[in-house]
């Protein structure tokens, strides 16, 4: 219930933020004073305000000409609020609220923060922030809820020779006598507190205008501003057709994009001045195809929010899904745009709806839109489903309506509610009105309740059965009263599309195919749902699967269906061995990624069982004919996807211990250490994870300096998420060890080393006992750090396939409570139980099918 939410009176609101702060970079002290207009509605002698590790000295309000000093100041620290109490009551109307604190530079990724950098051999820190969802209160008392929006004015004092930025440009720069500068900036437009922004630190920068005439800059770290020209190109053509596509013109003069050494997330949507990781936003010509990628729809992702969360932010967290599942939806949109080449609808498909599949297919998932109401409950929210699951229905909401009807009803949106607040049903009214469909019923199904249905299909002739139930990961069937609006595209052999609204729990359609025509359900892969054919009309489907008559998408929805249905017990495994040999001429990248990803799942489970050596085979005979397609080397004028799926190709062919690319990646990667240039930036995940699964102690010696040599984000980030990869036990703790203690990785990268648990055999085991083992200093290290140390717990605890794991892992967390992860970890535990009971289920079913193809 909205009423239970945590939320400060609503007697005094703020209108205007006036703030003056003076960090200091060597003590990290942030001393500070405010004056904040004030609209008092209810006569008080107590004003509420947030704030978090920060030392209140003096509260005085005005108004009138009267000036009341604060006459108590307290603090209740569980709840992050200060309490201001006052002689005599302030009267309605207007006042002026003037605090003096200091906060702090903090070391946790959050609030008014600290990065390192290096510059010239020596250690130096930045200050910068990151205030969503609930740290503002770290850096200045104040009302840190989304829907009290305010003007915010800045001043700050800092160090003259550094680069000072906020959310809007300076109207006024003093330079003082005692080496400082006083920099005031323009007033902000109203907003949210998340949104405020400020820096100080060393950058170069790049410069550009869009056509509109809005001054862009990237701003990096000193020396490499020639890594900031390729998202300053994305970041300029991005931001013009937002201003077309929304019929919204960008409302501030500049827009600035930097790169953080330190940031707990990817990136951060202030308004006018974002905020990234490294890996990020700097890449250049030599990048891999797949850090550009990242780049571009990172950056489309962050000026999405511009409009979408910035202009029009959600009321509250509840509706998160509103800006981060929009923005992920047209930040793919914007990136398509830009580089049709790119096929990113299907990278699309690929990703983000496989990874919402994935966790929206456990009971431990949770709607679209939930209520939260403490900070705990926000940041458990920032997760898969707000942005995955979100954009889903967004675009399966965009082909139901039609793209015409879809950006009117958006225009309609974002003028009726700009710089306010608004709650989903505001979005279905703007787009019902554009498209007269009653866009609240078909979409609150997907919206309002967890999970997403199986639609099973059964054909007799011209008529089809359609049925739908909630689709789990563990096979259960949940009877429930839940009905999902279904928008029902088919295409067939005949080459005729159709679509049909279904609403109910059963049904039959007639469709207009002739009855010897396979039959596409879900064409386009726009639908929320998965398809479960009958066995006719799956076989049909197998001749356009090897024919490749299917387009990539279909094909790949195909193969995921079918895997995830195998997972659950509504087919045999064995059926999904079949689904992958039929595409064993495929040619297109993302089709061979998600097989890539479903058979390294697979091989995860049965890593112990006695087929595993079969299993490989299978790998090594479905994925070589593709890798002679392809061969090592890049082709003049080939795919950008091509060049994806080389490296997918050849990393699953090693896994599989196939000899020859074993031993050329030894060799190119030998080569390398004389030769660096030799071996391309997309090569390099392949070769390195190669070498490292089939060295020892010399090899992982040589790839930890390699790290600590590595000049940019992108080898770094590479050689981190590869390095615990290692062919012993021993050798993987050495790794986690390492990380922790050397000093070397940055808490923001910790995660990283942990990526790959699950696809080593003896990964969740060694990584699970290392995080018992060293708990107490990674809590200590990763608490405050945001999403960071959930991250880290999902990917240690999800790996498991024996049952007993699941006990472990709850009695250990109940010994160790991390409220932030609570979620994750019951989704840890159900994905064992389900992974557990699926190898039990099916392992005759392997076995038999996999010793039949290979039998002497």
């Amino acid at each position: 219930m909205a009423t239970d939410r945590v939320l400060l009176p609503a007697h005094v609101r703020p209108v205007k933020y006036s703030i003056t702060l003076e960090p200091d970079l060597t003590t990290f002290a942030a001393p500070g004073s405010e004056e904040v207009t004030l609209q008092v509605k209810d006569a008080t002698d107590e004003i509420v305000v947030h704030s978090k590790e920060i030392t209140i000295h003096s509260v005085v309000i005005s108004q009138n000409g009267n000036s009341i000093v604060a006459s108590n100041i307290s603090y209740a620290e569980k709840e992050e609020r200060a309490t201001f109490k006052f002689p005599q009551k302030i009267q309605p109307g207007d006042a002026i609220l003037t605090i003096k604190f200091d906060a702090i530079i903090n070391d946790k990724m959050a609030g008014f923060y600290r990065s390192k950098y290096f510059l010239d051999g020596k250690e130096k820190y930045l200050a910068t922030t990151q205030f969503e969802a609930t740290d503002a209160r770290r850096a200045f008392p104040c009302w840190d809820e989304p829907a009290v929006k305010a003007i915010f004015e800045m001043i700050i004092i800092a160090p003259a020779d550094r680069v000072v930025l906020s959310n809007m440009d300076p109207v006024d720069q003093e330079k003082r006598a005692d080496g400082k500068q006083v920099v005031k900036f323009a007033p902000s437009p109203i907003m949210s507190t998340y949104l405020l922004a400020f820096i100080v630190g060393e950058f170069d920068y790049v410069e550009d205008h869009t056509k509109e005439g809005v001054r862009i800059r990237v701003y990096t770290p000193v020396g490499k501003k020639d890594l900031g020209k390729f998202a300053l190109s994305v970041g300029s053509k991005t931001l013009s057709y937002f201003t077309e596509y929304f019929g919204i013109p960008y409302p501030l003069p500049k827009l600035d994009m930097v790169a953080i050494a330190d940031f707990s997330a990817g990136a951060m949507e202030n308004w006018g001045l974002v905020t990234y990781r490294e890996i990020a936003l700097l890449c250049d010509a030599s990048s891999a195809v797949s850090t550009k990628q990242r780049v571009a729809y990172v950056v489309a992702h962050e000026l999405a929010h511009q409009w979408f969360g910035n202009l029009v932010t959600m009321e509250w967290w509840s509706q998160l899904w509103l800006n981060e599942g929009f923005a992920t939806f047209v930040g793919n949109l914007a990136t398509n745009h830009l580089f049709p080449e790119w096929d990113v609808w299907t990278l699309f498909v690929n990703d983000y709806q496989a990874t919402a599949f994935h966790l929206d297919g456990l009971k431990n998932s949770h709607p679209i839109e939930v209520d939260v109401k403490t900070s705990d409950e926000i940041s458990e929210i920032f997760d898969a489903i707000s942005y995955n699951k979100g954009s889903c229905v967004i675009r399966m909401l965009e082909a139901h309506l039609g793209e015409g009807n879809f950006k009117k009803g958006l225009h309609t949106y974002l003028t009726r509610f700009e710089y306010k607040n608004a709650v989903t049903e505001d979005l279905w009214q703007a787009l019902a009105e554009a498209s007269g469909v009653n866009v609240k019923d078909f979409m609150d199904s997907f919206t309002k309740h967890t999970g997403y249905p199986v639609v099973t299909v059964q054909r007799d002739g011209q008529k089809v059965e359609v049925s739908q139930h909630r689709f789990l990961q563990s096979g259960e069937v949940v009877t429930d009263d839940v009905k999902w609006a279904l928008s029902l595209r088919m295409a067939s052999s005949s080459g005729e599309v159709s679509t049909q609204t279904v609403t109910d729990k059963k049904t039959t359609i007639t469709v207009p195919f002739k009855g010897d025509d396979w039959i596409k359900f879900n064409y386009g892969q726009s639908g929320f749902f998965r398809i479960r054919y009958s066995e006719e009309l799956l076989e049909k489907l197998l001749p356009p699967l090897k024919a490749l008559t299917l387009p990539p998408v279909d094909r790949l929805g195909v193969q995921g269906d079918t895997f995830a249905l195998a997972r659950a017990g509504f087919l045999p495994t064995s059926k999904f061995f079949e689904i992958a040999e039929a595409l064993s001429n495929e040619v297109e990248y993302t089709v061979w990624n998600a097989l890539s990803t479903n058979i390294g799942t697979l091989s995860a489970i049965w890593a112990q069982e006695p087929v595993q050596p079969q299993l490989k085979a299978f790998v090594r005979r479905l994925f070589n004919l593709i890798h002679i397609k392809l061969g090592w080397d890049a082709k003049s004028g080939e795919k950008p996807s091509d060049t994806l799926l080389r490296s997918v190709v050849l990393r699953k062919l090693g896994a599989a211990g196939h000899e020859e690319v074993v031993k050329e990646a030894q060799a190119r990667y030998n080569k390398s250490l004389t030769s660096p240039e030799s071996l391309v930036a997309d090569l390099k995940p392949a070769v390195y994870e190669i070498v490292l699964n089939n060295g020892g102690q010399a090899t992982l010696d040589t790839f930890i300096r390699h790290y600590t040599e590595a000049t940019s984000s992108e080898d770094k980030t590479r050689i981190l998420s590869l390095l615990a990869q290692q062919p012993t036990a021993e050798l993987t703790r050495k790794v986690y060890e390492w990380a922790l203690n050397s000093g070397q990785v940055r808490d923001q990268d910790f995660f990283m080393i942990f990526s790959a648990t699950a696809s080593i055999p003896h990964g969740p085991e060694t990584a699970w006992a290392f995080l018992k083992d060293n708990w107490d200093a990674i809590y200590t290290r990763l608490s405050g750090g945001g999403a960071l140390l959930t991250r880290i717990i999902g990917n240690v605890t999800a790996g498991f396939n024996r049952k007993n794991a699941a006990q472990e892992i709850e009695e250990f967390f109940k010994a160790h409570p991390y409220p932030p992860a609570d979620r994750t970890i019951k989704q840890s535990i159900e994905t064992i139980n389900s992974r557990s009971a699926w190898l039990e289920r099916s392992r005759d079913d392997v076995a038999s099918y996999l010793q039949t193809l290979f039998k002497a």
